[in-house]
């Protein structure tokens, strides 16, 4: 069901304002001629025509008497000055002229009159046509609406447009059924009866296990699990390349089937049973293909800092042995010098020892510049059976034309049961002419030596060691799975990202567009010279303004800025805060929930996943439990005994069934739009930035999401979010502790869905890559991060030849200004494929997060970046004020952390859930509740300030620009709570009397 409120369907507001009766319902000079043409001005019909017109003005169909609010009737009737009463006004509307004026209008205002046979019909064509793309049923009923504006006919009542599209959506969901349950031959239908003859089916795989998630990668649950993958694998063969789904019903097809569990799917429909079994499965398998990319990732990163440390206690261990060589060394060295006559002056420094001495000189070489590399082989034996199974199973493809990796990981695998030290890469092994069956000339220097045994690359290699070449295939899949330039197919993450480009054709057509919305010049030169007009124009400036700050000075070479006198707090800050705290009343977190879902009536935004299941008894006080039990991480059995009269089914039932991240998206973004509203936030910032910071959040280790992460010291995973100069936050995800940050950096103010729309923001020290930078500016993202290490950052020219007086020595390189020219097509069509929904800027800044010989628009971004970031970083060491702010937005992202770790205090902190999307939700569900209780903070201290500035206090804007909102002194988390969702709450307090 839909709530008529979720649409665009017309409808009179209950609080109607003066300023909306003078535009909406005053009627016009035309209006009144109108009228007077068919009726007297003194009459009951006069002003009953007009209050037609006026509403059908506005509703776009015809309402009854009763249906009016009395304050229209009232505005028009002193708009037109009539006499008349309310009883001849209802005499009017049950007489026959009434029923002419209905005509008279429709006339008047060019609209067609449903017909429930004829319009009925074409309703159920558009209700048909939006239902193939669309699941939401506001959606459908939204464009059924437009349909029938665009074709000027009469609305019908809201329960029959509501009828028309849920019939639509049946049948088309049907039909989508039915297309999958098509793609089934004998053998594949067979295999999925198989899973579903009990939940946990043959072979121990049925229902239940096709939605498992990898545990901690240990070797015995890696083991299972590409076990599991290979059942996928075997499940995926029989499934079509397309299933042919758009991706609204696909996605909502994947959110029914992990909400069921195996007693309810068995009481769905055939066909919809089987077609929800069908879209897990290739769910699962893409989801499943990803996880093992990112165990074997992982395995390769755990040996490689295992590696690093055993050098470290290698090298502390032999400390006397290495000291022992360099002495022998220095005797040596003093012989030699003494030009002996003979070798056997060297007898008294040498000893009969030499050969293992030069044993020992060996092995240290070995490790010498910290080589680790040779650890990593010995690490490696363990787990070489696992990288080999994994790496086989995820049919890897190149989305370049290299293929010499493809190459030599076939090479790998035809010989990995050879029980051999060294492997011929000749064609002929016994022809020293014969030539090489594979390239390996991508081996690094790092490893060269390790494989082929040579000393340079210019010696010609007739073989390689096996096991070291077997590792280092494997590390270098890894790092191009990274980057790109190998992809898994049917994956999500590590799939091509080429292909979720828009296309050439969707290019040329939208760039203008697109230049024009983002403030960029279109163009490769056009854009290429505007920019290095602009980055000439700020070096210049820069220069000039560089001698007025005294924070900021060269030395030696390095940039060095000092910090400003913290700003003195104003002398009445202290009293207003001490006042503010006593009149905060004393509230717990629960009827906060109540409080400000009264307000905004959040509990609308999670209907079944399905649309079709029957309504659930009090939805008000399921969703007020739900929030509360996963916001705190209080959990549904101790919820119980907090609140009584509540079972714990009733609890955890709302977040299995009818809950997903993207409905607490939509409800996280409908309290950020409400808050938008009050003026006191206005005291804080503009709303215009947003900070960007990560905050680690404790789970079990048996899951692939935990890692440990050395800044911290225990294992987590981090939860991200971007915050509003006006202290709330937008939005939040949760991501693996071992990746870059700063990658996701841009997708907060991408996906963010209120009011806000910011167009800036600051991070931490992590924002500072260069590829970020770039993709911000063509995004139309200001990106101004915190600079903590700014003297270790690069300066880059616009041309080689300037000459700056006071800031020359900050400037190294001059820019490559014909790479970005070069490859401005590729770099626009990028970021417009981001812009347009089509990939994420985090899946592109993922790639770009090492260097890649092959990615020349990596090095593109990079360059393009270090432009952008050049101008900022003049900007930032010349205007103080910028310094500030800057810092000041980063305390408010860190502030909110803090404030929403204290909401989620129970069970020490940590995320008891161990599937990954449930996490998820759990970091939503608690950014949730801080914003529930940000925005009864907000509203609460309005009605402070007001109250102290009408008894005479000196509230000024600056006074209460020293606030937060994050007050908690008031707000209980503890004790036995009263659930009353029957009391009223004081509506909200958005306007401020303070100038």
């Amino acid at each position: 069901m839909a709530a008529i409120y979720q649409t665009a369907y017309p409808r009179i507001k209950s609080d109607i304002t003066e300023d909306e009766l003078g535009d909406v319902y005053t009627p016009t000079s035309e209006d009144k001629k109108f009228a007077l043409r068919h009726c007297k001005r003194t009459s009951a019909s006069f002003l009953g025509l007009l209050i037609q017109l006026k509403i059908t003005q506005r509703l776009g169909r015809f309402v009854n008497l009763g249906e009016i609010p009395k304050v229209i009737i009232t505005h028009i009737k002193n708009q037109c000055r009539s006499r008349v009463t309310l009883k001849d006004l209802q005499t009017y509307y049950t007489s026959g002229a009434k029923d002419r004026h209905v005509k008279l209008i429709r006339r008047h205002l060019n609209i067609k009159a449903y017909d429930a046979a004829k319009t009925s019909e074409l309703a159920q064509i558009w209700a048909l046509e939006a239902a193939t793309t669309k699941e939401a049923l506001p959606d459908i009923v939204n464009v059924t609406l437009e349909y029938l504006v665009k074709e000027r006919y009469e609305l019908p009542a809201f329960s029959v447009l509501e009828r028309i599209c849920q019939a639509a959506r049946a049948e088309v969901n049907t039909r989508y059924y039915d297309q999958l349950c098509g793609f089934l031959e004998s053998e594949s239908r067979q295999c999925i009866n198989d899973i579903l003859r009990s939940s946990t089916g043959l072979n121990g795989f049925g229902w239940s296990t096709l939605k498992n998630e990898p545990k901690r990668p240990t070797p015995r649950n890696i083991h299972a699990y590409i076990q599991y993958l290979e059942w996928l694998t075997s499940l995926q063969a029989l499934l079509p390349t397309d299933l042919g789904l758009p991706p609204i019903k696909h996605q909502q097809f994947i959110n029914e089937a992990k909400a069921l569990d195996y007693a309810e799917l068995m009481k769905l429909k055939l066909s919809k049973r089987l077609a929800l079994v069908i879209v897990l499965i290739r769910h699962q398998y893409a989801q499943t293909l990803d996880n093992a990319a990112d165990i074997f990732i992982k395995l390769l990163l755990k040996m490689d800092r295992s590696a690093q440390k055993l050098l470290e206690k290698y090298l502390a261990d032999h400390q006397k042995q290495t000291d022992h060589l360099i002495s022998v060394l220095s005797g040596t060295v003093k012989v030699y010098l003494d030009k002996p006559d003979s070798v056997t002056a060297f007898d008294p420094v040498l000893g009969k020892n030499s050969d293992q001495l030069l044993q020992m000189c060996e092995k240290y070489m070995a490790f010498a510049g910290n080589n680790y590399l040779p650890f990593m082989v010995q690490l490696y034996k363990k787990q070489r059976s696992t990288l080999f199974r994994t790496i086989e199973i995820l049919n890897l493809a190149s989305a370049t034309e290299d293929k010499d990796l493809l190459n030599a990981f076939q090479f790998i695998l035809k010989h990995k049961k050879r029980r051999t030290e060294f492997l011929s890469i000749q064609s002929e092994p016994d022809d020293p002419s014969s030539r090489n069956v594979i390239n390996i000339r991508w081996i690094r220097e790092s490893w060269w030596k390790l494989v082929t045994g040579k000393s340079t690359k210019s010696a010609q290699v007739t073989e390689v060691n096996k096991t070291c070449f077997e590792l280092c295939v494997f590390e270098r899949i890894a790092e191009e799975l990274s980057t790109g330039d190998l992809f898994i197919p049917y994956s999500e993450t590590f799939d091509d990202y080429r292909e979720q480009m828009i296309t050439w054709e969707e290019y040329e057509a939208q760039l203008p567009t697109y230049c024009e919305e983002v403030g960029l010049v279109a163009g490769d030169t056009e854009f290429t010279t505007t920019l290095k007009k602009s980055m000439e124009t700020s070096c210049r400036k820069a220069d000039s303004q560089f001698p007025e700050d005294e924070l900021v000075r060269i030395e030696n070479g390095n940039l060095i800025i000092g910090k400003p006198k913290p700003d003195q707090p104003l002398p009445e800050v202290e009293e207003i805060g001490a006042l503010l705290r006593d009149r905060l009343d004393k509230i717990n977190l629960l009827d906060v929930i109540i409080n400000v879902e009264k307000w905004l009536n959040l509990n609308k935004h999670f209907g079944p996943l399905s649309g079709f299941e029957s309504r659930i008894s009090d939805p008000e006080l399921r969703f007020v439990l739900t929030v509360f039990c996963y916001g705190t991480n209080i959990g549904p059995t101790e919820t119980v005994r907090s609140v009584q009269g509540v079972s714990r089914k009733q609890v955890a039932w709302l977040n299995l069934k009818r809950t997903t991240e993207a409905r607490l998206d939509k409800a996280i973004a409908k309290i950020n739009s409400e808050y938008k509203k009050y003026r006191l936030i206005e005291c804080w910032g503009s709303g215009n930035s947003v900070s960007a910071d990560g905050k680690l959040w404790d789970l079990y280790e048996d899951n692939l999401l935990s890692e440990y992460h050395i800044r911290y010291g225990s294992y987590g995973g981090i939860a991200y979010y971007h915050v509003s100069d006006t202290y709330i936050a937008l939005f939040s995800r949760f991501i693996p502790c071992g990746v870059y940050e700063a990658i996701y950096i841009l997708d907060g103010l991408l996906n963010d869905e209120s009011d806000f729309n910011p167009d800036t923001v600051h991070g931490d020290t992590q924002a500072q890559s260069t590829p970020v930078f770039g993709l911000a500016y063509l995004l139309g993202i200001k990106l101004m991060p915190r600079i903590r290490n700014i003297k270790d950052l690069s300066f880059y020219k616009p041309d080689r030849s300037m000459v700056l007086k006071h800031i020359q020595s900050l400037f190294k390189e001059p820019i490559k200004w014909n790479l970005i020219e070069k490859h401005y097509a590729d770099m626009m069509r990028t970021a417009m494929s981001v812009k347009a929904g089509k990939i994420t800027a985090s899946t592109i800044l993922r790639r770009f997060g090492t260097k890649n010989r092959k990615n020349k628009l990596y090095f593109a971004f990079r360059e393009l970046g270090r432009v952008v970031r050049t101008m900022f970083l003049l900007e930032y060491i010349t205007d103080v004020d910028l310094r500030k702010t800057i810092q000041a937005a980063t305390c408010k992202s860190e502030e909110f952390n803090e404030f929403a770790r204290w909401l989620f205090f129970a069970n020490g902190g940590k995320i008891p859930a161990n599937l990954r999307h449930e996490q998820s939700k759990i970091v939503k569900y608690n950014h949730l509740l801080a914003n529930f209780a940000i925005l009864y903070n907000v509203n609460a201290m309005t009605e402070v300030f007001n109250q102290l500035k009408s008894e005479g206090y000196n509230i000024t804007r600056d006074i209460m620009a020293e606030f937060s909102p994050y007050h908690s002194e008031h707000l209980g988390r503890l004790g036995s709570f009263e659930l009353d969702l029957t009391k009223q709450v004081k509506p909200m307090t958005f306007e401020l009397l303070v100038d």
